[in-house]
């Protein structure tokens, strides 16, 4: 007999098509309960699932004094489970503080290189990370406070790219216990008692007050209101996406689009139209709200242009034109005048 948590995890494989048949996955390892519990799962689900257990793949962070011990546990775990091991790590600190970012930012890309590396290394396509309920809810919450909308609201995806999270719909607690029934230890980071940090301040003070506010537990409800605006996100990015190739036509290192058409456009899908715009010139770098906000005011008028992250907005009636970053507005005029070829063009003719 499966244990309730094996069957939800099961469910979760099921209906997020996470690790088809013939994939080669790769398991997170940081040694805690959540990656630990993942990493058993999975290695019972594959028998049944015919999919491959890949390898395991740990980053030391190289800043808490339990970094060495964490790191000697995982290796220890995957021998003793058979599992190929890969390894790497970094003063995440000393890294951040170069780059003049948080250090969990840094740490957060250091370790998706990192996975991503190993994956290539160990022939897997997928990669798959602990991230549990709880975590969901502490992320709502999280965007929440920072205004996001319903595609920031939907938090943590099941999937993104070749990242799976198959304990999204399972509870840390509920992690934790199965381990204990099934005589399993992890490694506990002292770092998450620390208050400074956003998330576990949320999770050791703001989300037991809500419980007793609630009056009672309030996670799985906080996760559901992020599916729920997840669902309604991906809906409208699919309606945004499809009203860009209708709205916009490609130039040289830029795009154009009759300003008069976008005004009349329902706010949310002109938002992420301007968000998939921008993101496709980004290169990889954060497209925020207040960046959408400057795409309006060009728009409206208010303002001539506007530089975002890799790009530049200006306001070349009757057009709204987005530049490539570094180019300059002498592009303006040859942007306008170019013809894109044929099987480049995003369908409007004006």
């Amino acid at each position: 007999m499966h244990s309730a948590l094996q069957q939800q995890v099961r469910r979760t494989l099921s209906r997020h098509d996470l690790c088809p048949p013939g994939s080669r996955v790769l398991v997170g390892l940081s040694g805690g309960s959540d990656s630990v519990g993942l990493l058993l799962l999975l290695r019972e689900a594959s028998v049944h699932g015919r999919f491959q257990l890949a390898g395991a793949a740990h980053f030391n962070h190289g800043s808490r004094a339990s970094s060495d011990r964490d790191e000697a546990f995982c290796r220890d775990l995957t021998a003793q489970l058979a599992v190929p091991f890969l390894r790497d790590g970094a003063n995440v600190k000393q890294v951040a503080e170069a780059e003049g970012i948080s250090f969990e930012d840094c740490a957060r890309r250091l370790r998706y290189a990192f996975l991503h590396r190993a994956a290539q290394d160990l022939g897997a396509d997928r990669t798959a990370v602990g991230h549990t309920r709880d975590d969901q809810a502490e992320t709502f919450l999280l965007k929440l406070a920072r205004g996001a909308g319903a595609t920031g609201l939907g938090a943590i995806y099941p999937r993104r790219g070749d990242v799976i999270r198959p304990l999204l719909d399972v509870s840390r607690e509920d992690v934790r216990r199965w381990l204990l029934e099934c005589g399993q230890t992890w490694m506990e980071d002292e770092t998450n008692a620390d208050l400074s940090n956003p998330r576990n301040r949320i999770r050791h003070r703001v989300l037991p007050e809500l419980d007793q506010a609630y009056g009672g537990p309030t996670r799985a409800q906080l996760a559901r209101a992020a599916e729920l605006a997840r669902e309604d996100g991906q809906w409208l990015d699919a309606q945004a996406a499809a009203r860009l190739e209708v709205l916009g036509r490609k130039g040289p290192d830029c795009l154009e689009f009759d300003a008069a058409a976008l005004l009349v456009e329902p706010a949310p899908l002109r938002r992420r139209l301007f968000l998939q715009a921008m993101r496709s010139m980004a290169d990889g770098r954060e497209i925020g709200h207040e960046h959408v906000e400057f795409a309006l005011e060009v728009l409206r008028g208010e303002r001539r242009g506007a530089d975002v992250p890799g790009s530049r907005w200006e306001l070349r009636r009757p057009d709204l034109v987005l530049y490539r970053q570094g180019r300059g507005s002498a592009l303006g005029s040859a942007c306008r005048r170019a013809q894109a070829p044929e099987g480049d063009t995003l369908r409007t003719r004006r």
